[in-house]
């Protein structure tokens, strides 16, 4: 009887792999479970891994660059915090030394081809012919039987393209940062510096972005606004700002006198609001951004655990199709036995006896996995409150995308004072319908204004003239650049979030909304310089559609590779001319920007000492510039970066710190463990 190895991404898939396979045994080596079962014609084992079970390193000792000589090697070799990945390694070595054949069940995409695909290259030399694939888009025992009844051939282009990928990043990732790290060195400084393929064009886009709004010039302008006791309408000619300061006093004293004002014209407006798209990964960052407050890579990973525990299905998708293969009415009624979910899936039950059922689609496809949906699994333990959160947002698009358009009808009342125009507007729902279904992520504008005819005389309250000035762009959100990363093709679905908090580990950039620091100025700066090819979205798009043709097997990896080489080359050769110019530009804003985030405030105990943060022996506290004339200082957490705020308490008015923790929520708090502030702590 044939022995095939199945190799399942982490313990948690094989587990549910096993149990959708059929009856298994379960056999324990080296502090690892393996599940056994035996079909007709072969003896099957599952054995897990835990993600990446290898990562790259440089072949030869020493740090210099470029550097393009590198193999796999287990991630527990070169990483302290991987040790647990030991075991995993050791299991399966010996588990696939048993085998004729393999299947890789790791998730169908590029990082689970990826994943797999190394394990069976490094550790058995596996031939391809005698590699199979399993393709699900959920881990329900349905689609996972499914899937094992029609295994794929190997994925050669996918793997191919992963493992490419994963070349690139080590190559642009490790020498760039090299040769940062180098120019601040031969300015005798020490900062761990960074930047890469994806993440250089990132943080130049932010940078872009703050240099607009450094560089931003507002205008005045002027709005003059009616006010009845029951609304507010404002002056509207061409556009509603005036921007000449005499032309708007000309107008407000024209009229501010005035107590009536007549309708001159009622425009109605039915239209229909249409029910939104399915999500795709991206669209799901950003709703639960801005309905939940989770950040995208927080949303990325409940959504990753929400899969594993068989409640959604794949979530790293760029589709917003739903196929009807899925089995929606299979999905809805699975749906009824949830109790809090009864009554919206027999809602949208009800449609498919009027009207056969059928979603509302995105434009965007993705070859390996439909848009992000329920699988009408019930939770069989208790979710935590943010996984409950981003649960219920999943199921409740889901239902929404059955839904009717929402009738809406706005209405615009003209009213004129002395020639001058004003308008007013109402906007009401006529009927709610996927409204309903997405109860409570429905936002609209609602204003309902009293009835009006034309012709009706209005009795005026006052007037008002306010000055305003033209705002800067808006910075982006974490889950903004996330989406426009994805608009520019910039990165992959599973990547992006991951660079956008990489970028506040260095501190490039800091805060929500995203501002980038002198620091992180700096390096786009001194990238643009000295190596612009390492900012541009151009070559990185480039490259992107490269491994795009190698996963469609119309290019190969050595021919990608060697050009990437030669890229890299010439520009490290002519950054590596100038390392010592380069240096003393950075190096100046490293030393400021360390001064900033460790300034505080002034000193309460003295007259002219500033309170700073000192780190010391491994540990930091809160000390004063003038010790040791003032002893005053203050204890800081140890768990986490300790940054300033530029804040004072409002209990007692001493400095606030962020503490930017490795795991847990990070906080603000006040710097005096004495304060009332902690009362309650």
């Amino acid at each position: 009887m044939e022995t095939t190895v199945m190799i399942g991404e982490k313990p948690k898939v094989a587990s549910r792999l096993a149990n959708a396979l059929g009856n298994y045994s379960t056999q324990e080596n080296r502090g690892v479970k393996n599940y056994v079962l035996e079909t007709d014609d072969r003896k099957i084992i599952i054995a897990p891994a835990v993600g990446h079970i290898f990562n790259l390193e440089q072949t030869e000792e020493g740090w210099d660059y470029p550097v393009f000589d590198v193999e796999w090697e287990p991630i527990f070799e070169n990483q302290d915090s991987a040790d647990y990945v030991k075991k995993y390694y050791n299991n399966l070595k010996d588990q696939l030394g048993k085998a004729d054949t393999y299947i890789n069940a790791c998730d169908f995409d590029v990082e689970g081809s990826t994943i797999g695909g190394t394990v069976l290259r490094e550790m058995v030399d596996a031939d391809e012919e005698r590699i199979e694939r399993m393709k699900f888009s959920t881990l329900t025992p349905s689609d996972l039987q499914e899937a094992f009844d029609n295994l794929e051939d190997f994925d050669r282009g996918m793997t191919e393209a992963g493992i490419t990928r994963h070349i690139l990043d080590f190559y642009y990732g490790i020498n760039v940062s090299r040769a940062l790290m180098k120019a601040v060195r031969a300015a005798d400084r020490y900062k761990t510096l960074s930047t890469g393929r994806v993440q250089g064009p990132t943080l130049k886009i932010l940078a872009d972005r703050e240099r607009e709004i450094q560089e931003f010039e507002p205008d005045p302008y002027w709005e003059i606004y009616l006010n009845h006791s029951e609304f507010t309408a404002q002056w509207e000619e061409d556009e509603d700002r005036i921007w000449d300061e005499e032309t708007a006093e000309k107008k407000f004293e024209k009229i501010k006198g005035e107590k009536e004002a007549e309708v001159t014209k009622v425009k109605v407006n039915n239209y229909k609001h249409n029910p939104p798209i399915p999500f795709n990964l991206t669209g799901l960052q950003s709703e639960a951004s801005s309905q939940l407050n989770i950040s995208p890579k927080q949303t990325q990973s409940i959504a990753q655990t929400l899969y594993e525990n068989g409640l959604i299905s794949y979530p790293r998708t760029e589709s917003q199709k739903l196929p009807p293969k899925i089995g929606y009415k299979n999905i809805l009624n699975s749906m009824k036995g949830q109790e809090e979910y009864d009554d919206l899936a027999k809602k949208v039950l009800k449609k498919d006896k009027k009207d056969n059922l059928y979603t509302t689609q995105g434009k965007k496809e993705d070859d390996a996995h439909p848009a992000i949906y329920p699988t009408g699994e019930s939770p069989s333990g208790s979710l935590s409150k943010k996984e409950s959160q981003v649960y219920d947002l999943i199921v409740k698009r889901f239902f929404a995308v059955f839904g009717k358009p929402a009738k809406r009808k706005s209405i615009t009342f003209t009213l004129d004072v002395k020639d001058e125009e004003f308008k007013a507007k109402s906007k009401i729902t006529v009927e709610r319908n996927w409204y309903d279904l997405y109860e409570p992520y429905v936002r609209v504008d609602s204003a309902k204004l009293p009835e009006m005819e034309e012709g009706q005389k209005l009795p005026i309250d006052s007037f008002d003239k306010e000055e305003k000035e033209t705002q800067p762009p808006n910075r982006y959100s974490q889950s903004g650049i996330v989406n426009e990363l994805e608009s520019r093709n910039l990165g992959t679905k599973a990547t992006r979030a991951k660079t956008v908090d990489r970028l506040y580990d260095r501190n490039y950039i800091e805060e929500k909304p995203i501002e980038v620091t002198d620091l992180g100025l700096v390096v786009v700066e001194t990238l643009e310089d000295y190596s612009p090819d390492l900012v541009s979205e151009g070559l990185t798009r480039e490259f992107e559609e490269k491994m795009e043709a190698i996963r469609e097997e119309e290019e190969s990896r050595e021919e990608v590779l060697s050009e990437a080489q030669d890229k890299l080359i010439d520009t490290l050769t002519s950054f590596k001319e100038k390392e010592g110019e380069i240096g003393e530009k950075l190096v100046d804003t490293i030393d400021s920007e360390r001064k900033r985030r460790r300034r505080l405030g002034p000193c309460q105990e003295c007259e002219d000492g500033m309170l700073r943060i000192i780190k010391k022996g491994g540990s930091s506290f809160v000390g004063c510039s003038n010790y040791p004339d003032c002893e005053n200082t203050y204890p800081l957490p140890n768990n986490g970066n300790i940054n300033s705020t530029d804040q004072e308490c409002e209990e007692c008015g001493k400095p606030m710190i962020y503490v930017d923790r490795k795991k847990g929520k990070n906080y603000q708090m006040c710097v005096d463990h004495d304060c009332p502030s902690k009362d309650d702590w």
